[in-house]
């Protein structure tokens, strides 16, 4: 486009009239940055200041108050301690003061002042030791103690003598402050009206500018006018980031039903997709769009770590809820003479290719997970499988009680969390133990679930819809089990019996009894059995070396066979996770390099003792407390109240677990309260000893048979 040169002329005037008056709004935004800069000091050594005024009367009376608890032989502990904290602040605040500078003399005075202060108060700081000597006829001042009513009866006279003056030297320094920083505001209201002048005169100017470009602006609203003809034609959502990295003022309208908006606009790309995806992707979205700008960034390379070619979010759906969808981005990069221009993004609905893709993968998991489910139960006891399944009904059942008990505040949510997380913690141990993995990663899974819904700040029951789908499908998976196992039972019944044998027990394929003692092939030797599957499966999987002894399971009561599997089970795990060490460790210790694991089971009189023992690492009441701290199962405080047998005790706390991860064998924090549970619910008592380095002994003292039953 061409101009005449008085057209020209003008274009250089107001181009050097916008610069002049930039040149200004600069010079009074940095002079008035620094007066506010030197407001804000000032105002911040006042607020000092005017604190400082006032301990010299707070030390005065701390020095009275400790004087006068020495006078009556009272404790003087928190007293002398608030006294430190008075001078330690004072010190602080004086120092901060004195870094500002802004009144030499009067905080040179204020300081000289305060060095006799703490040279007067030194003595009385220094003290630590007790004030008293207690005997048979009273308690009275101790020879230290006299001292140190001395030294404090001295502070105190010096202090009500040079508080006033302390006082006033501080006073003196809040003076000048507010005299400063009264100077520095007048100054900052002038720099203020001059900037407003200059934006009125940068408006003006602006907006001749704009009617200037009004010419060249209709010229282009044509190629606007088909540029957006294209826009509304494709389906695909198009949009251009800015090096600000936020959207253009042109899209497709496809983008519109994408993301149900039509605010686009110089919207910022984090904000498009905030509230939509979890914030760890948001935050990755946000970190590749930015790798997009620099200049050896490979485009192809940035294409194939594309973070976006397959997001999830979540939208919603006209109907008040929320639905999934699966989005792709593409972006190519705009290069203009300088380097990167623009950022092109092409976003696309991929929802039902992605959700076949699914389907076609859930199968493929089904079919697995069918296979693994046989090949488990293959190297499993029928009869065992039947018991464990038995016990999961019944166990399932009481979860179902507690989904449906009336729930209505926050902590009565949580202690269903709690009732669900002991459930499923000890049908996952027993499922573990029997090799049966396809339902004890069923049942992982809901704990995690559990625990997902315990990190909530707030609980309501619609929370608890997920879990109910979920144990559907574990009732559905045991259902299937079951029926495997029935079959595998009818094969070997074929197979072993002949004429004149005996017939196996049969497999009943209801859905559990409603008493432990009814299940059917739950025995001593069953247990035994499970158990030392269990050890060797653990040692196998965290590559440990230790030898299991049993003794005594034949003596287990039927009506405590559920409970001493329970309690084993998890004992057997938290010793071979936590208890035995490594081989190599085993060895540096001076330790044999296979660990060796006890459990006893014998009659007393009256009723019963388990005792399980491990010679592996023991535990360290130091390390429980700072694990507890560290969980947020006690504070710091309590920790450091807690003796050594109150330690031992935190493993049987609800939620606690040495471990910062969680894996199938550890980490919840829920074993241990399903063993004191499943102890104390049959009335029993358990005790726990241990020497680091050495050896764990868990001790469980339970009641004859029936004076457990008159507990329950």
């Amino acid at each position: 486009m061409q101009f005449s040169g008085a057209e020209r002329n003008g274009r250089l005037l107001i181009a050097g009239a916008a610069a002049a008056i930039a040149a200004v709004m600069v010079l009074v935004l940095v002079a008035g940055f620094r007066l506010a800069t030197q407001i804000r000091a000032s105002v911040g050594a006042l607020q000092g200041t005017s604190v400082l005024q006032t301990y010299p009367a707070v030390l005065s009376q701390q020095l009275t108050a400790l004087r006068q608890r020495l006078d009556t032989l009272e404790y003087t502990g928190h007293v002398h301690r608030e006294l430190a904290r008075t001078v330690r602040d004072f010190n602080r605040r004086l120092a901060e003061v004195e870094r500002r500078n802004l009144d030499p003399a009067a905080i040179r005075r204020a300081a000289s002042l305060w060095r006799n202060y703490t040279t007067v108060l030194a003595p009385v700081l220094a003290f630590s030791g007790e004030p008293y000597d207690d005997t048979n006829a009273g308690s009275s001042l101790s020879a230290s103690g006299r001292r140190y009513y001395d030294e404090v009866r001295r502070a105190g006279i010096f202090s009500q003598g040079n508080a006033p003056v302390l006082h006033g030297e501080l006073a003196a320094v809040s003076a000048a402050l507010q005299a400063r920083t009264s100077a520095a505001a007048a100054r900052l209201r002038t720099l203020l009206l001059a900037g407003v002048l200059a934006v009125l005169l940068l408006a003006l100017a602006a907006a001749y500018l704009q009617l200037a470009r009004a010419r060249q602006q209709r010229a282009a609203r044509e190629a606007q006018d088909q540029t957006r003809d294209i826009l509304r034609t494709v389906r695909e959502g198009f949009f251009l980031l800015d090096a600000d990295y936020r959207i253009g003022a042109v899209w497709s309208q496809a983008l519109t039903h994408l993301f149900g908006r039509s605010d686009f606009k110089g919207l910022a790309f984090e904000e498009l997709l905030r509230d939509k995806v979890p914030p760890d992707t948001l935050a990755t979205a946000v970190k590749y769009i930015k790798l997009l700008w620099g200049e050896r960034a490979r485009e192809n390379l940035m294409k194939s770590i594309n973070p976006l070619g397959q997001l999830e979010v979540s939208m919603d759906n006209g109907r008040g809820g929320k639905e999934a969808r699966f989005l792709q981005f593409d972006f190519h990069r705009v290069m203009g003479p300088k380097g990167v221009k623009h950022v092109l993004c092409a976003v696309a609905d991929i929802t039902s290719s992605v959700l076949l893709a699914r389907e076609l993968q859930e199968a493929q998991e089904n079919a697995h997970s069918q296979l693994d489910m046989m090949i488990g139960m293959l190297h499993a006891d029928p009869l065992q499988v039947s018991a464990f399944l038995d016990s999961a009904a019944a166990g399932l059942k009481h979860v179902n009680t507690i989904m449906k008990e009336p729930a209505r505040t926050d902590a009565e949510f949580r202690k269903k969390l709690a009732g669900l997380s002991r459930e499923l913690h000890s049908i996952k141990g027993e499922a573990s133990a029997l090799s049966l993995m396809s339902v004890a990663a069923r049942v992982h899974h809901l704990e995690d679930m559990v625990a997902q819904l315990n990190a909530k700040s707030e609980l309501t029951g619609s929370d608890f819809l997920p879990l109910v789908l979920k144990l559907d499908e574990l009732l559905a998976h045991l259902r299937g089990v079951r029926e495997m196992t029935a079959r595998l039972l009818s094969l070997k019944e074929d197979s072993s019996h002949g004429p004149g044998t005996a017939s196996l027990p049969q497999l009943r394929i209801g859905e559990g009894q409603d008493s432990p003692d009814e299940r059917p092939g739950r025995s001593s030797g069953d247990l035994g059995s499970l158990l030392e599957q269990l050890a060797g499966k653990l040692a196998h999987e965290h590559g440990k070396q230790f030898r299991l002894t049993l003794a005594g399971l034949p003596d287990v009561p039927a009506g405590y066979l559920d409970a001493v599997k329970d309690c084993a089970i998890q004992l057997l795990r938290n010793a071979a996770v936590h208890g035995i060490e490594p081989s190599e460790a085993r060895r540096a210790a001076a330790k044999p390099e296979i660990g060796e694991v006890r459990l006893e089971f014998r009659r007393l009189d009256p009723g019963y003792e388990l005792v399980f023992q491990d010679d592996g690492a023991g535990l360290s009441p130091e390390t429980l407390k700072e694990a507890a701290v560290r969980k947020h199962v006690i504070s710091a405080e309590e920790a450091a109240t807690l003796d050594s047998r109150a330690a031992l005790a935190l493993i049987f706390r609800p939620g606690f677990s040495t471990r910062d991860s969680v894996s199938m064998d550890a980490g919840r924090g829920t074993g241990m309260d399903l063993v004191a549970r499943a102890v104390y619910g049959l009335g029993g008592k358990i005790g726990v000893s241990t020497n680091p380095g050495r050896f764990t002994r868990f001790k469980i003292t339970l009641p004859a048979a029936g004076a457990a039953s008159a507990v329950a």
